[in-house]
């Protein structure tokens, strides 16, 4: 994280998502970097994880996120403060919910392997990757994750091709539904996606059941009653880290797409 001292996380523009690729296996220096970031709470969660190398994943991407986060909003990265939804969303605190440009930021954050992504935006974002493991039934996977429609699609494929649209959809369904601000076992088999998916291009969902609206945050206002018309949101896959899926999921209105 040495080089990260020199770099500015300037806050996205209205119509604009940034997508950090960060790399987490990093230097002693670096970790002990990251590590000093990190609030009381977030130090005994990573003292939780049996596997030292579990910790430096997470303590390295808990860190970069801390000061993208603090950058953009004008905060001491080691005092960014955050609340957690419904299902478990990490979301800014009240107090450093708006920016300087006076529009809510949002964020979601993925890891797989050595590799994580951090996604920012003014509306809501999401991001999912997962690095390909041979030791992953991804047929087993299929049968847990596939809607009726997307398993009459499936089974026309070639195996070879029925592991990446797998992979693909895996990502695909996690990146909205962290979008929307739901966990992954709400709705895997509730949302569909044309197959094969239609990349390189964004691309829409073909349907989201609308019994996930129960799921959703309601402050009384009913703002998140829109997230379930698919023709709201739009889908990337991420052609950024080896031996991987990614996916991005933004807002219809987001245009742009910049990757640092």
């Amino acid at each position: 994280m040495a080089g990260a001292e020199i770099l500015t996380y300037q806050l996205p523009d209205a119509n604009e998502a940034k997508l950090f690729v960060i790399k987490l296996d990093v230097s002693t220096t670096d970790y002990a970097a990251c590590e000093s970031l990190l609030n009381a709470e977030e130090l005994s969660r990573a003292n939780r994880f049996v596997h030292a190398d579990v910790r430096r994943r997470f303590v390295v991407c808990r860190g970069h996120l801390r000061r993208v986060l603090g950058e953009m909003s004008n905060v001491e990265p080691a005092q960014v403060g955050f609340h957690y939804e419904r299902w478990g969303k990490p979301q800014l605190s009240t107090r450093q919910a708006t920016v300087p440009l006076g529009r809510n930021l949002h964020f979601n954050v993925s890891h797989s392997g050595e590799w994580a992504l951090i996604a920012v935006a003014h509306t809501p974002v999401g991001v999912d990757v997962e690095v390909f493991n041979e030791r992953i039934s991804y047929r087993a996977i299929a049968s847990q994750i596939l809607s009726q429609r997307e398993q009459i699609e499936w089974e026309r494929l070639s195996g070879a091709d029925r592991e990446s649209a797998t992979l693909q959809l895996w990502v695909c369904k996690e990146a909205l539904l962290k979008a929307m601000g739901l966990g992954i076992a709400e709705g895997l088999k509730q949302v569909t996606f044309p197959l094969p998916i239609p990349e390189p291009h964004p691309f829409a969902p073909a349907a989201i059941d609308g019994q996930l609206q129960m799921h959703l945050e309601d402050d009384g206002s009913c703002r998140s009653n829109h997230w379930i018309d698919a023709s709201e949101w739009r889908l990337r896959m991420l052609n950024i880290i080896p031996d991987s899926q990614a996916a991005l999921c933004t807002a219809w209105s987001i245009e742009k797409i910049t990757i640092e």
